[in-house]
């Protein structure tokens, strides 16, 4: 009789453990799955804020000369701060390790360098002149992006005088 109620309770032990790695597989499984959809989701919101740029400057490119308009974009994503940079027509969002980029189909003039967007950087402001399409950041900031030379990493915000610590404040904020 012993061996039998041994026998039970060891097909019974067997079963539990059977059950938990079936129950730990299921509950990885999920948690993998949960994942790739937070990281999908978070490579959306990335990818909308790349949208939005690309539509501001193709409406900009379409409109007459003189257009002028601000724009704001979100300081975060999902509470993590990207940043953002503006090189030879493309714009480049930096996010969580990722580089997110957008070619524009048309020339677009500007330099932008953010390492990280605040209150003050998170404004743009696109215009149209007769020739060109220009994109800029923190409007209200002097001097503006058609004052100043030193969105080169290489001059280092040095050519301003006065108007250095401020230039290096609003502007260069990712040099070196």
């Amino acid at each position: 009789m012993k061996t039998k109620s041994a026998q039970v309770s060891f097909e019974f032990m067997m079963s539990i453990v059977i059950g938990m790695i079936v129950v730990v597989a299921l509950v990885a499984l999920f948690a993998n799955k949960l994942h790739d959809v937070v990281v999908e989701s978070r490579d959306e919101q990335v990818n909308t804020i790349l949208a939005m740029i690309d539509d501001e400057v193709a409406f900009a490119k379409g409109a007459i000369a003189g257009y002028s308009r601000r724009f704001t974009l979100p300081i975060s994503v999902e509470g993590e701060n990207f940043s953002v940079n503006l090189t030879e027509g493309t714009i480049a969002i930096s996010y969580l390790g990722k580089d997110f980029t957008q070619g524009f189909s048309h020339r677009v003039n500007g330099s932008l360098c953010l390492t990280a967007l605040n209150e003050t950087t998170r404004v743009f402001v696109v215009e149209r002149s007769a020739t060109e399409v220009t994109l800029s950041a923190c409007p209200d900031c002097i001097p503006t992006f058609h004052t100043c030379d030193w969105y080169d990493k290489r001059t280092q915000c040095t050519d301003l005088g006065d108007l250095e610590a401020q230039c290096q404040e609003r502007y260069c904020l990712c040099l070196e």
